[in-house]
């Protein structure tokens, strides 16, 4: 006889009234998981972690649900939500943030500004803190206080023995190492903490111009960001839009003196006026939501992405191009300049790599209907393509989609071995697989 799952939270399988509600994610896709349970507490964790592992079950962990590849709602598979588990807790004399995982980044700052502090975060209010910090967390104040997962001081997880393991620097080292980077692998994380920063506000905000504009904002990017300070962070961007418009742009969050942004900005002056400006003062709660109209959820989603060693003529002519034919109504092609603190933090501190680019390259393409899926998907794997022979090794691994597993060991790249040895000591039967999955033989993979 199979021994009932005993939470606190609500059990939600296929018949249950809220199962279709539960299961919706931020990419549009029908996944069909076997069962939901909304957890209401770490107890619970523990509990649905113990109850997979006895029952040999496939466990996977939802957070916020803005996984890009959606494997935290995979078919067939028991999840455990975490929703419900948003605290946050600030201790500023200390300057740390205790989070729970359910916490999204949206929570985290706007408690943190509270008292003047932030931390490295996702450029969406919506993103769970989990899932981007334990993957690498490239966000707006990066380049100044490093990714998100730099600034995790302290981790709470059960492992899939059902075992709590409190891990940092000086307890459970190896195991601190590893969750900085591919967090999800080695257990459920039940609560974080976060070093925060004195930050009160920062100038922030994007400026669009006309998509015939693209080559010359561009070049104006190409040159900011050759001299750009630790304190500026950088986006190019090309956009689709519903009306089928096409637009141009760079968005910036800068956390220095204001007095000098105009003379570091002066590339863009011979464009002449933007068609939006967005560009002001804001605190640090609403930095973190300028991206949240761009990719709304529900949407049909593909992404690519690699890292550039630099952005050379070459490598700028060929997303040009490709930018040219877009035709997604929620496709953004993205360059984000990196550097400064991140690539300041030695290869082997973190599991995390790709600390030697100088910027990552993302086509998030979106669109509304699945019989667009396989003609919108192909594109995007076209970009892909044209932009892998200029491209840096490894890979981001927030940003590989799931048809990318084979991209795995080189986002890694000379921390894979280690990871696999510890993915080995700590879930030999590879329970947590729902992610950037590290397998522990090389020659076995399971899916």
């Amino acid at each position: 006889m199979t021994p009932q799952l005993s939470v606190r939270g609500r059990i939600i399988d296929p018949g249950h009234s809220d199962y279709d509600d539960a299961r919706q994610i931020w990419k549009g896709l029908d996944k069909r998981p076997a069962r939901i349970v909304r957890c209401a507490d770490s107890t619970d964790l523990r509990r649905v972690v113990d109850y997979a592992a006895r029952q040999n079950l496939p466990l996977a962990v939802a957070g916020a649900g803005h996984d890009v590849a959606a494997r935290s709602m995979p078919d067939g598979a028991l999840v455990a939500a975490t929703g419900a588990l948003d605290g946050v807790h600030i201790d500023p004399e200390r300057r740390l943030a205790h989070v729970e995982p359910g916490a999204r980044w949206g929570d985290v700052s706007t408690a943190a500004a509270r008292y003047g502090l932030a931390t490295t975060a996702a450029s969406v209010a919506t993103v769970g803190v989990a899932g981007f910090a334990l993957h690498g967390g490239l966000g707006w104040l990066m380049r100044r206080y490093g990714a998100a997962c730099d600034n995790i001081h302290a981790l709470e997880l059960v492992t899939a023995d059902g075992q709590q393991h409190v891990v940092d620097e000086e307890h459970e080292p190896d195991l601190f190492w590893a969750m900085r980077g591919a967090g999800s692998n080695f257990g459920v994380v039940t609560a974080l903490t976060l070093r925060l920063y004195p930050i009160h506000r920062v100038v922030a905000g994007v400026m669009l111009y006309p998509a015939h504009q693209a080559p010359a904002v561009l070049d104006a990017y190409r040159t900011i960001t050759a001299h750009a300070p630790d304190e500026l962070v950088t986006h190019f961007y090309y956009n689709g839009s519903p009306d089928g418009t096409h637009s141009t742009g760079i968005g910036l969050c800068y956390s220095g003196d204001p007095d000098r942004l105009a003379g570091i900005l002066a590339p863009l002056a011979p464009l002449g006026a933007p068609l939006q400006d967005t560009v002001r003062g804001r605190d640090l709660a609403e930095l973190q939501a300028v991206h949240d109209a761009s990719t709304p959820r529900g949407a049909r989603y593909h992404l690519r992405a690699h890292y550039l060693s630099e952005l050379g003529d070459e490598v700028s002519e060929a997303i040009l191009a490709q930018c040219r034919t877009v035709t997604g109504p929620f496709t953004q092609i993205f360059l984000e300049q990196l550097g400064g603190a991140v690539g300041r933090v030695p290869a082997d501190a973190t599991a995390f790599g790709g600390r030697d680019a100088a910027y990552s390259f993302l086509v998030i393409n979106g669109w509304q209907s699945a019989d667009q899926d396989d003609e919108q998907i192909a594109w995007t794997r076209g970009f892909g393509d044209a932009v892998r022979p200029h491209a840096a090794p490894g890979g981001y691994p927030n940003y590989l989609d799931y048809d990318e597993d084979h991209r795995i060991p080189a986002a890694f790249g000379a921390a894979y071995p280690r990871l696999q040895t510890l993915k080995r000591r700590f879930d030999p039967a590879n329970m947590f697989r729902f992610n950037r999955n590290i397998v522990a033989e090389a020659d076995h993979v399971v899916h």
